[in-house]
C-alpha cells in the first residue's frame, strides 16, 4: 500500500503546484512602489534579467555590491532540465543567495563583463539610508561563515546557501519583493515572473 499512496500523494503535490502556478503567472508584472520621500535617501537598483532580478545596493568599500537569490542546483551549479525545473518549482530545495561586486552600476542597453549575463531593463529609486544598511546586514550574515561556497562565473556571483528552502511558494522573486519590502518599498502581485515594473505614487514610472 505504501507504492500507490506514495503515487498519489505525489499526484496531489503535482496538481496543487500546477494550480498554483495557474493562479500565480495571470498576475502579470510585480509592481514596485518606491517609498514617498525618504528623509535621508540612497538609491538602490533593481535590474531585471528576465529569468530573475538582482538588488544592487551602495557599498562604499568597493562602490557596490549586487545580490540575488535562486534554486541551489539550478541556479548556483547550473544544473538545468525540464525534470530540474519540475523538481525546483513543485518540490521544496534547496535555495541559494548570491553575491558580486560592481564598480559601477550599467545604465539601461549597457553591457557590463561584471553582469555577463546581461539584463533586460534596471530600475533605480531612493529609500531609506538606514534602511539599507540593515538589509545588507542582513544579507551579508550569510556570507559569513557558510557551510558551502560555489562561483559561477556564467553570473559571475559567488552563491552561499539560504536557510529557506525553495518552493512555488518561496522563489526568487517573492524573496525578492520580500528585500524590496524591508527597504520601504510596497510590492504587488510577486508571482513565478521575472517581470518588474516600477510605479510612481502617483501613477505608472514612464
Amino acid at each position: 500500500m505504501k507504492g500507490p499512496y506514495r503515487q498519489f500523494r505525489q499526484s496531489v503535490r503535482a496538481m496543487l503546484g500546477l494550480f498554483l502556478v495557474f493562479v500565480m503567472l495571470p498576475g502579470c508584472s510585480t509592481r514596485v512602489i518606491p517609498p514617498a520621500q525618504p528623509q535621508q535617501p540612497v538609491t538602490v537598483h533593481l535590474m531585471d534579467h528576465g529569468r530573475h532580478a538582482s538588488l544592487i545596493l551602495p557599498a562604499p568599500e568597493t562602490g557596490w555590491v549586487r545580490y540575488a537569490h535562486g534554486e541551489w542546483r539550478w541556479y548556483a551549479k547550473h544544473e538545468t532540465g525540464f525534470w530540474r525545473a519540475v523538481s525546483a518549482l513543485f518540490l521544496p530545495t534547496d535555495a541559494a543567495i548570491a553575491r558580486g561586486w560592481l564598480e559601477s552600476v550599467p545604465g539601461r542597453g549597457e553591457y557590463s563583463p561584471a553582469i555577463p549575463e546581461g539584463f533586460e531593463t534596471i530600475h533605480s529609486f531612493s529609500v531609506e539610508k538606514h534602511q539599507v544598511t540593515a538589509l545588507r546586514s542582513r544579507l551579508e550574515s550569510h556570507f559569513e561563515a557558510p557551510e558551502k561556497t560555489y562561483f559561477q562565473a556564467r553570473y559571475n556571483l559567488h552563491f552561499v546557501p539560504y536557510p529557506q528552502a525553495y518552493s512555488v511558494l518561496s522563489n526568487s522573486n517573492q524573496v525578492m519583493a520580500q528585500w524590496l519590502r524591508e527597504l520601504g518599498a510596497e510590492v504587488e502581485s510577486a508571482g513565478l515572473l521575472s517581470d518588474w515594473r516600477l510605479q510612481a505614487r502617483d501613477g505608472p514610472s514612464p
